[in-house]
């Protein structure tokens, strides 16, 4: 069932509860009333019922006539009877005395007044003294128009009800419409979506807070997606640029050195450029593998940036004889902590440092660590050949290198992958440069 169905069913069963508690509520409270004015009346009539026939002695001509008159006006003497201390009829003209019984009686006599109702009539009686013993009057009143007016009641309560339905299934249908619209922008967006375009975040104008919600969580988990993917992506032109140097150099090395005979001096040297050859290519093999997530899966888990950089810093102390320079200039421990891939970020910070040792000539280079408005902000500083503002723009670039690296060994690849990793982590990389001398700030 979709939802909007749902919402429209679960809309007029509420509405269908509510109106039949509010109905019963509305009839019952009003039959209770005009029962109890029927009573009222009665009462009254039975009064009037009991100075007409038991004070006949004591008034006057006129105002027993008077009496008379307002008698005949409110009430049939068929609806009359007088019962003596004997529970023995008196006066009254009343038929079938059936539903009168001597429980009745009793009560009246014992409450003064009391009143009961039969399937027909309502009955009220009162207990009168009078001069010649004690009397109770009983009167009663059709209840064919009582249960007219009830049942005319019932009848509009009921076409209310339904009136009522009818409206608000429809009203819950046209709101369901409405609030359903944002959801159903949404799935056309998503169907329209293939392998060019899936990236694209999801637009919505007039929505409200919950599909706001689902459409930010959705599109982050698109970007999440979408960082991933272009990991894999870039690790097919990663394999084919960087595997297919090594390999075009193993076969000529290997095809020139079969043309003739070598002295033992040549073989070894023929084994120590193979060597570097397949070395070379192992390392970009465990490169190309830790990027696309095939040792790691990027898992993410608590790390310390600090360890990643002293680690990184032996390294390069170990086998470029760099000079580094490290400045922790953070109060705060804490923001030393993230969540990242220790591997991936050793990657990408390692060919940041091997740049500046490398297109600085191994001169110092600085690392400094500072905290800018509670997140963490590192600066590796280096005094090398620079980069020109053209190339700035592109260096970010597979397999980009700057006019002005021609005398330095390189693949192109290094800043392309760090930028992949740091976009990966939430970092971001800002490459300052000048004449002489880069700066490259990471802001955790």
């Amino acid at each position: 069932m979709k939802l909007k169905h749902r919402l429209s069913l679960y809309s007029v069963t509420s509405f269908s509860i509510a109106m039949l508690i509010f109905s019963g509520l509305i009839y019952f409270s009003y039959y209770a009333q005009m029962k109890e004015k029927e009573y009222q009346s009665l009462e009254s009539k039975s009064l009037l019922a009991a100075i007409f026939y038991l004070e006949q002695d004591e008034l006057s001509l006129k105002e027993h006539a008077n009496v008379k008159t307002q008698l005949q006006k409110t009430i049939s003497r068929a609806n009359i009877v007088v019962f003596d201390s004997l529970n023995q009829r008196q006066n009254g003209d009343m038929k079938s005395l059936d539903d009168i019984s001597e429980e009745f009686l009793l009560k009246v006599r014992a409450a003064q007044v009391a009143s009961f109702d039969s399937d027909d009539y309502f009955y009220n009686g009162i207990f009168y003294h009078d001069n010649e013993g004690d009397f109770v009057v009983v009167t009663r009143e059709s209840k064919e128009d009582f249960n007219g007016q009830m049942r005319s009641l019932s009848h509009i309560l009921l076409l209310v009800f339904l009136l009522g339905v009818v409206f608000i299934f429809l009203f819950s249908q046209y709101l369901s419409y409405i609030a359903y619209q944002p959801i159903v922008r949404i799935i056309n967006q998503i169907k329209k979506k293939d392998t060019q375009n899936f990236n694209e975040p999801l637009t919505l104008t007039e929505t409200y807070s919950e599909v706001e919600d689902l459409v930010k969580t959705y599109n982050h988990f698109i970007s999440r997606i979408a960082e991933t993917f272009n990991v894999q992506k870039n690790f097919i032109d990663y394999v084919s640029h960087e595997l297919r140097t090594p390999i075009t150099a193993l076969l000529g090395t290997l095809e020139v050195t079969n043309t003739k005979r070598r002295t033992v001096q040549e073989y070894e040297a023929v084994m120590m450029e193979l060597k570097q050859y397949t070395s070379d290519l192992q390392e970009t093999l465990d490169q190309m593998m830790l990027l696309s997530g095939a040792k790691t899966n990027f898992e993410f888990q608590h790390i310390r940036v600090d360890e990643v950089i002293w680690q990184l810093v032996e390294n390069m102390v170990l086998y470029h004889q760099a000079k580094v320079e490290v400045d922790i200039q953070v109060n705060d421990q804490a923001v030393l902590t993230l969540e990242g891939n220790d591997k991936l970020l050793e990657l990408a910070i390692g060919n940041l440092l091997e740049n500046a040792i490398k297109y600085s000539d191994n001169q110092p280079v600085k690392i400094l660590f500072t905290e800018v408005k509670g997140q963490l902000q590192l600066s590796i500083v280096d005094q090398g050949i620079g980069i020109s503002q053209h190339d700035l723009r592109y260096i970010r670039q597979n397999f980009y290198r700057g006019n002005n690296t021609q005398n330095y060994q390189g693949k192109g690849i290094g800043l392309s992958i760090a930028n992949i990793i740091f976009t990966l982590h939430k970092i971001d990389m800002q490459i300052l440069s000048r004449q002489n001398g880069t700066t490259v700030v990471l802001l955790f």
